[in-house]
């Protein structure tokens, strides 16, 4: 069976246009419909039923499509894994990163990679978990490190859960608050808040455990995915940055960021993991990287 004619078919069933699938393939019309009309010699059924400019997929398609997914997906990995082992190194390796874990494992990563391995190829990005899922699912990186209680999508990939994480409230050495033996919401709500994006279960906790006041839009005046900018401005300030304790260990170890002591007491844990796509082969390199997210990645 003919791989090309499969991923032809994949294309027709994703833009059910064969000028559109065609212009995806760059190919022409009739060698688009050529090809899909071997297909259907070749299995002896009618794949896709045309209504004018409309091509929906027979019933016969449709199971086509899904074999034709897995079969091409499957070829793409034969042909990785032969790459992989003639390589015979590392090679290269692309790294999706939420917030959080790219303030703990970006740069000692970097500088691992840098000191150790200088002629691994290593690429980065950053963003949102659902940009990051995408980039993921399209397979434009080979590992993304998120907040796993805002992943959605499941199917079809591999979640490795990573050490819980201690988060609350941090504030700049010698902040006013910080005079106050004892420090309550009403205390640090005169005083602006930061914090990145909050998954429903962070939210949900906050309320739970100080109140609705707590709730993110009451409390948060700084809403932001850059967390090195919103540690810059409570290190400068006397805005407050709700996170997790490990993005700010180098500036805490240097005493220039401290935890607050809220009562009641409330600790916020992070949920991280590494996700990668299931049954695709990993280079020596993801190995590696592995093994160094679950070293480095703690209080």
């Amino acid at each position: 069976m003919n791989l090309n004619h499969l991923r032809h078919l994949i294309a027709l069933a994703e833009y059910q246009s064969f000028r559109k699938a065609a212009d995806a393939l760059c190919l022409t019309q009739p060698a688009l419909s050529r090809s899909i009309q071997a297909l259907e010699q070749e299995l002896n059924v009618r794949l896709i039923d045309r209504h004018g400019k409309r091509n929906t997929l027979t019933a016969y398609g449709q199971q086509v499509v899904a074999s034709a997914r897995r079969i091409v997906f499957e070829a793409a990995e034969l042909h990785r894994g032969i790459f992989l082992l003639q390589e015979g190194q590392l090679g290269s390796i692309s790294i999706g990163f939420g917030p959080t874990p790219a303030a703990i494992l970006m740069t000692p990563f970097l500088t691992l990679m840098a000191s150790c391995h200088p002629k691994v190829q290593v690429k980065l990005a950053r963003g949102s978990v659902d940009m990051l899922t995408q980039s993921l699912l399209d397979e434009t990186v080979d590992i993304i490190v998120i907040d796993r209680r805002a992943l959605t999508a499941v199917e079809d990939l591999l979640i490795e859960p990573l050490p819980p994480v201690r988060g609350g409230f941090i504030c700049r050495t010698g902040h006013p608050l910080l005079a106050h033996p004892h420090i309550d919401l009403a205390m640090l709500r005169q005083f602006p808040v930061a914090s990145m994006p909050l998954s429903d279960e962070i939210i949900h906790d906050l309320v739970t455990e100080l109140g609705p006041e707590a709730h993110p839009s009451r409390l948060m005046t700084i809403n932001c995915e850059d967390l090195h900018g919103m540690l810059d401005v409570a290190e400068a300030t006397d805005a407050i940055f709700f996170g997790i304790f490990a993005s700010a260990k180098a500036r805490i170890s240097a005493g220039k960021l401290q935890e607050i002591k809220l009562h009641p007491h409330f600790e916020r844990m992070g949920q991280y993991a590494l996700v990668s796509l299931a049954r695709r082969s990993e280079s020596p390199t993801l190995k590696l990287f592995r093994d160094f997210a679950h070293e480095h990645f703690h209080d």
